[in-house]
């Protein structure tokens, strides 16, 4: 029975591991809580772990400090959000149907197993790029949040808590939990910044990563 379960193993493919990792992480987490080892600043919901901080109030506070910058650049996210708002959704109605008139052929990329973006199961992601995807998962995360809760103390909207979402260990989710009287008397100006500053982040990110990559073969 031993050799037989040793020979199984060796055949579970990636996303397998993941699921047992999960169901473990699931069950261990479950079974902390139960016992009231978990601190009352996370909670845990199956493999979903939210991590609760207050922590990084006061540095937000002294980010904050140039605020007519602050304003002026998410005033031009603003801009550009609605820019490529409209822009991607005539792109989507424009590919839906070319999609609908001229079905792409079966190919390795666009088989339902490398539509997800899980190193070890998309065969053009190996596991070995996995803590890349991490790391740039985890900068996009505290840049996107960041701009939130700075665009709150810039708006003089007060923030309850900041905070993580993981799946089992790894971050999906991140978030800024601002105070909802704050926020309701804050001006609508202040409340759009707010939104906006997330994305227009993540837009000089993105800007960022790519003359990064491509700045080397142009030059």
């Amino acid at each position: 029975m031993i050799d037989g379960l040793l020979q199984a193993v060796p055949t579970l493919g990636p996303l397998t591991w993941i699921l047992v990792g999960v169901a473990a992480y699931s069950l261990a987490a479950y079974w902390l809580d139960e016992r009231g080892l978990v601190p009352d600043s996370i909670s845990v919901s199956g493999p979903i772990t939210t991590i609760h901080t207050k922590r990084g109030r006061a540095f937000l506070n002294w980010l904050a400090g140039p605020k007519r910058f602050w304003r002026a650049w998410t005033n031009v996210g603003l801009g550009a959000t609605l820019v490529v708002m409209v822009g991607m959704f005539v792109l989507l109605l424009r590919q839906g149907r070319l999609i609908l008139e001229n079905p792409p052929a079966p190919s390795p990329v666009n088989e339902p197993a490398n539509v997800l973006v899980i190193p070890g199961v998309n065969e053009f992601l190996p596991l070995s790029v996995a803590p890349e995807i991490v790391a740039g998962l985890l900068v996009g995360l505290v840049v996107h949040e960041g701009g939130h809760g700075l665009l709150c103390r810039v708006g003089d909207i007060d923030i309850e808590s900041m905070g993580l979402v993981t799946l089992a260990v790894i971050p999906i989710g991140a978030f800024v939990e601002p105070d909802e009287e704050s926020q309701r008397a804050a001006d609508r100006g202040a409340r759009a910044r707010m939104f906006a500053a997330g994305v227009t982040n993540n837009y000089l990110v993105t800007i960022v990563a790519f003359a990064l990559l491509l700045g080397p073969v142009v030059g």
